[in-house]
């Protein structure tokens, strides 16, 4: 009886330690014991984690066993736990980007699934499962998240990156030459599918960073070499985000454009730093700072929606590029 009593304690508190909920008729089904034995041994494994968490004052510092609808969950005091709907919605824009290979994103969703404290991961597998299963890798084929990691380290501790970097030609397609390139790396972004290593490269003195799809990069080593930070100038992620689009670059430029399409919500939405300056019955003139290829390239994807207003040389490139495409349809 003793070594069945342990064994039951051990199992229950395996499934606190695992993330698990532990429910009183999964336990009765699988071990022979009654409803008050299950409660004495609940109890005694919550007085055992209340003991381990308190400090030498006995404020509980620690984790704690607590009643859920559920059942019983171990939780951290200072600590909280993903539930079902964040998984879920987490899943779902993680599917949705389709920034990974297939075999990373089962990992990394069979992980989140498993870490979840809640009754409900089947519900979550059944819901995500069909998108999971006729998942799209993207085209590049490449694992990411150890170059990712690497990156993202380097930026932390100012290390400076030697890169082997694959362009495309005018083809279109990947060539097999690698340039050599030492960067001074400043960001990690993500968009459009791909991620991005945002950086200054060696020798060369632009006032903007280069951007580098890290899909392309073959060959990544972080030196030993360490590079200064000019705090007045330090590169931040979210203001570089506002200005861009599509992760083109080009000259920064104070765009003026008319829009006419149906939701203006989508559009502040898309363009973070934008501002109406005037409205009159659902046409709107705005204005934002943005990277000209970028911004051309979203422009030119609301058709006859949005009118470029200013300045005249913008107006007149995408006048000119209308034109060509029209060419195309003569």
């Amino acid at each position: 009886m003793e070594e069945s009593k342990s064994y039951v304690l051990l199992f229950i508190y395996n499934e606190l330690k695992d993330g698990k909920v532990v429910t009183k008729d999964d336990v009765l089904n699988k071990f022979k014991i009654n409803e008050r034995t299950f409660y004495r041994y609940i109890k005694e494994i919550k007085d055992f984690v209340s003991e381990e968490s308190k400090d030498s004052n006995g404020e509980l510092i620690g984790e704690e066993v607590i009643a859920e609808k559920d059942g019983y969950i171990l939780k951290g005091k200072h600590s909280k736990t993903l539930n079902e709907k964040e998984v879920l919605a987490i899943s779902k824009v993680l599917l949705e980007s389709r920034g990974f290979v297939k075999n990373e994103i089962k990992g990394m969703m069979n992980n989140l699934i498993n870490n979840c404290v809640c009754k409900g991961k089947e519900n979550i597998k059944f819901i995500i499962g069909n998108e999971l299963v006729n998942y799209v890798s993207p085209r590049h084929g490449t694992e990411l998240l150890d170059k990712l990691w690497q990156i993202s380290d380097a930026i932390k501790k100012q290390k400076i990156l030697e890169i082997g970097y694959c362009k495309l030609g005018i083809d279109g397609k990947m060539q097999e030459e690698m340039s050599k390139r030492i960067i001074y790396p400043q960001g990690l972004m993500f968009s459009e599918y791909y991620f991005y290593l945002i950086g200054f490269i060696e020798g060369r003195s632009d006032e903007y960073p280069t951007i580098f799809r890290v899909d392309r990069i073959r060959e990544l080593i972080t030196t030993d070499k360490n590079y200064k930070v000019d705090h007045s100038k330090r590169f931040e992620d979210g203001e570089f985000r506002k200005l861009i689009q599509f992760m083109q670059s080009g000259e920064l430029e104070r765009i003026k454009f008319r829009f006419k399409g149906g939701s203006i919500e989508a559009v502040l939405d898309r363009l973070p730093n934008a501002k109406i300056i005037k409205e009159n019955n659902g046409e709107y003139i705005i204005e934002a700072k943005m990277f000209g290829k970028g911004i051309k390239m979203w422009l030119l994807s609301q058709g006859e929606f949005a009118e470029v207003l200013g300045p005249d040389n913008f107006r007149e490139e995408m006048k000119n590029t209308v034109e060509n495409m029209g060419l195309l349809y003569s």
